[in-house]
C-alpha cells in the first residue's frame, strides 16, 4: 500500500536511488531525520540487500521507517503499512556520460576492469552493452523492471508503466537539475528541517553532452529513448509540484540557497578567509608567547 499524503509518524518513505543523481547528498540529508535503527539502506550490492529487506521477519519490517538505496518500483509491497515513494530523475545522456567517468575512477567498481583493460571510450562502452543501467535505466527502475530484461529489450509499455508509477504512487518527483527546489518539495512533504548540505560524489572533470562527438551522442540516445521521453514526462510532473507550491517558492529556493551558501564554508569565500585569519592569528600568537618565555 502505499500514499501520497503528507508524511505521519506511521508512514514509510521509499527513496528510490536511480544511479548518479545526486543520491550520496541525498542519503546525508534523510539520516539527520531519523534514528538509525528505522532506516534500512540497500548496501553495495544491492540485489543482495533486497533479499535481505524482503527476508526480514514482518515486525523488523514494520519499524522501518526509511528504506533506501538502488532499487526498482515495488517494494513498497514488502511494507506493511502505508508507504510514500519519493525519486530525483537527470537528463538520461547527462546520467550516462557521469555514471561511465564514475566507473572509469572508481576501482572497486565491478566495471573499472572492463573499461580499463582496452582502454574503452564512451561510445564503445555504450556499444558493448556494458551494463543494462546505461540502457533506459531509469525507465527500468521507474516500471518496476530493472534487470529482468536484457540490453535493448526495454519496451513502451515499461514506459508507460513508469509514468503511471510516477504519476500515481510518488510523493515527491524530483529532478537533479533542480536540486535546491527538490529539497524543498521534500521538506513539505515529509516535514523535513535541516536541509544543508555539501555536494557529495561529484564526478568532476568530464565532457558534458554538448561537448560529445556526433556519433557518441547518437550511440547514447538510442538506448535511451524511452528515458528521453520518461524525463520529459518527469519534468512536467516536477513543474506541477513547483506550481502548487505557489509565487512565494522561487523566493523560498533562493533564500534557502543563501543560507545553505552562507552555511558552507568550502563554497565561501569570506568564511574561508575568516578561518585563514583565525589560523594566522594564534599561530602568531603562540609564536610571540614562546619567544618571550624563553627570552
Amino acid at each position: 500500500m502505499y500514499s501520497k499524503m503528507r508524511n505521519t509518524v506511521e508512514q514509510t518513505i521509499i527513496f528510490l536511488h536511480i544511479p548518479k543523481t545526486a543520491g550520496t547528498t541525498l542519503h546525508r540529508i534523510i539520516e539527520r531525520h531519523y534514528p538509525q535503527e528505522r532506516i534500512f539502506s540497500l548496501g553495495a550490492i544491492a540485489q543482495k540487500s533486497i533479499r535481505e529487506f524482503k527476508t526480514l521477519n514482518p515486525a523488523r519490517r514494520a519499524r522501518i521507517r526509511v528504506l533506501k538505496g538502488h532499487m526498482g518500483f515495488g517494494l513498497h509491497e514488502f511494507i506493511p503499512g502505508p508507504s510514500a515513494y519519493f525519486t530525483l530523475l537527470r537528463e538520461p545522456i547527462e546520467r550516462v556520460i557521469s555514471f561511465y567517468y564514475f566507473v572509469h575512477r572508481n576501482h572497486e567498481h565491478y566495471l573499472y576492469d572492463f573499461v580499463q583493460s582496452d582502454d574503452i571510450g564512451l561510445k564503445e562502452f555504450t556499444e558493448n552493452r556494458a551494463t543494462p543501467m546505461i540502457d533506459n535505466g531509469q525507465t527500468r527502475m521507474l516500471s518496476g523492471v530493472w534487470l529482468e530484461v536484457g540490453f535493448g529489450e526495454c519496451t513502451r509499455e515499461m514506459l508507460n508503466q513508469a509514468k503511471r508509477n510516477l504519476r500515481e504512487s510518488f510523493a515527491v518527483v524530483g529532478l537533479m537539475e533542480k536540486f535546491d527546489e527538490t529539497l524543498l518539495l521534500l521538506k513539505q512533504a515529509f516535514d523535513w528541517k535541516n536541509l544543508f548540505y555539501t555536494k557529495q560524489n561529484v564526478t568532476t572533470d568530464r565532457p558534458q553532452k554538448d561537448d560529445l562527438p556526433p556519433d557518441t551522442l547518437d550511440a547514447l540516445s538510442n538506448v535511451n529513448r524511452l528515458d528521453i521521453e520518461l524525463y520529459r514526462y518527469a519534468t512536467m510532473l516536477f513543474e506541477e509540484q513547483v506550481r502548487q507550491q505557489g509565487p512565494s517558492f522561487i523566493k523560498e529556493v533562493k533564500a534557502f540557497q543563501l543560507a545553505n551558501h552562507l552555511n558552507n564554508p568550502s563554497d565561501n569565500l569570506f568564511i574561508r578567509a575568516y578561518w585563514e585569519i583565525r589560523k594566522y592569528s594564534v599561530r602568531a600568537f603562540m609564536r610571540k608567547w614562546i619567544h618571550r618565555m624563553l627570552d
